[in-house]
């Protein structure tokens, strides 16, 4: 059953981990945050609301339709006073036109039906301010059909139920091509497109990593198994480790550009 974010039992499922340095890296390469206005659509538990009020933002504007999401977003960004948390979803933020310097938005499209997409992109170019940059960020399918392996992890989980690749399917962009078509139709320029390896997190040993796979912490793909099939996709992971420690798990993400 997929994912129900509103969910109490959800609570701090997008809570726990730290930004790595390799994303902070990228986006101050992208943009200069400082004094910046910026809203983090899909805000999930403001991990990455914090990263850019770290960075300087002016305001981060944390914009999730869960109200779960939003109460953990409080919790992780301790109520600091340049961080507004604000109801709303993708296609409809409630906001202002023309309020924002930056809009961002992490693993967000894939939850989004694709007839819908271009709504999702139309609602942030309204929100921009001229000259103001879409930051988009998720995986293709080129980025999840990568194979199992002690760095990509999440390819363990096709290895074991390759019918979750169908599911991928129906939620993924194909390709660079289908997202850049659909920011250029709503009117973004100098669209461009990055590639990033982003660290997850570091287990140090083979016990945290199964102990958050158990709880499905912050992979959305695996509210489709069942408990026993979880535990049944650790053991092939246990079993591909051996008895590696420290292991290091990353992910690879695509990273679209517009400006408006």
């Amino acid at each position: 059953m997929p994912i129900n974010f509103n969910a109490p039992e959800n609570r701090h499922t997008y809570l726990g981990r730290e930004v790595q340095q390799e994303w902070f890296d990228l986006m101050q390469k992208l943009v200069d945050p400082h004094d910046k206005e910026i809203a983090d659509i899909g805000c999930g538990g403001g991990i990455y609301s914090l990263a850019w009020q770290k960075m300087g933002a002016k305001k981060v504007t944390c914009v999730d339709f869960s109200q779960q999401m939003l109460a953990d977003a409080a919790e992780n960004t301790q109520s600091l006073p340049n961080i507004i948390i604000k109801q709303g979803n993708a296609l409809c933020t409630g906001l202002p036109d023309s309020c924002q310097d930056i809009v961002f938005e992490r693993a967000l499209i894939h939850h989004i039906s694709q007839e819908n997409r271009n709504s999702c992109f139309a609602e942030a170019h309204r929100l921009l301010r001229s000259g103001g940059v879409y930051i988009l960020q998720d995986r293709t399918l080129q980025d999840i059909q990568r194979p199992g392996s002690p760095e990509h992890i999440r390819g363990y989980i096709f290895d074991i139920y390759p019918h979750l690749q169908y599911f991928e399917n129906q939620r993924r962009p194909d390709d660079n091509i289908e997202v850049i078509d659909g920011l250029q139709s709503v009117g973004f320029k100098q669209v461009k497109v990055f590639s990033l390896l982003e660290k997850r997190t570091t287990y140090k040993n083979f016990l945290q990593l199964a102990a958050d796979f158990q709880a499905r912490k912050g992979r959305s793909i695996l509210h489709e198994l069942s408990d026993e099939e979880i535990a049944h996709l650790i053991r092939h992971i246990e079993k591909s480790l051996g008895a590696e420690t420290d292991i290091v798990e990353k992910d690879f993400w695509t990273i679209w550009t517009g400006i408006k």
